[in-house]
């Protein structure tokens, strides 16, 4: 249990993120000056999770599911600080992309991790936890990402990861054995 609540944390970073800048997108691009580039926030992110995702498979085959997902999960937090800090479109888009390369690797590596610890009669169980997590990031994700753009800056949608990433890297630290 503590190794699945330790991984479907990494999961809520993921999938939390994409709905929350969805939502605030228009804010951020208005505040940055920059709203012809707003598309390539979104898209950024997309497509460098996507070209690192079999990375992190054949590597965590390498060196271990512990060490990838701790690395995306760094990659991750460090994306996610470039972004907050992001002084304008451009940097927040290249800021995008790096915590793309890491989000890559979290939601392939906790099927994989739920896949390596369950057994093959408990899967569907484990695997309905990460459906209802996801379920939860994309429904509360539009809601919570609104309110931080509307009554906060909307940097604080990258700032409240930090926290996150470091509870994340430590629970998945603490109980992950390889």
């Amino acid at each position: 249990r503590r190794i699945v609540i330790g991984v479907l944390l990494t999961m809520v970073l993921a999938a939390l993120d994409q709905v929350m800048v969805a939502t605030a997108l228009p804010t951020i691009a208005a505040d940055l000056g920059d709203v012809d580039s707003m598309p390539w926030v979104v898209t950024a992110n997309l497509l460098s999770g996507t070209a690192v995702t079999p990375l992190y498979g054949k590597l965590s085959d390498i060196y271990g599911r512990r060490t990838m997902i701790l690395i995306a999960t760094g990659i991750y937090a460090v994306g996610s600080l470039a972004c907050a800090l992001a002084p304008s479109m451009l940097m927040l888009i290249l800021a995008r992309a790096l915590q793309g390369a890491g989000g890559g690797g979290l939601m392939p590596l906790v099927q994989t991790i739920i896949g390596d610890v369950a057994s093959p009669r408990d899967r569907a169980r484990y695997q309905a936890f990460t459906s209802s997590t996801f379920i939860v990031s994309t429904v509360g994700g539009p809601v919570l990402g609104g309110v931080i753009a509307e009554h906060l800056h909307w940097s604080w949608i990258f700032w409240s990861n930090l926290p996150l990433c470091a509870l994340a890297f430590l629970l998945t630290h603490n109980v992950l054995r390889q």
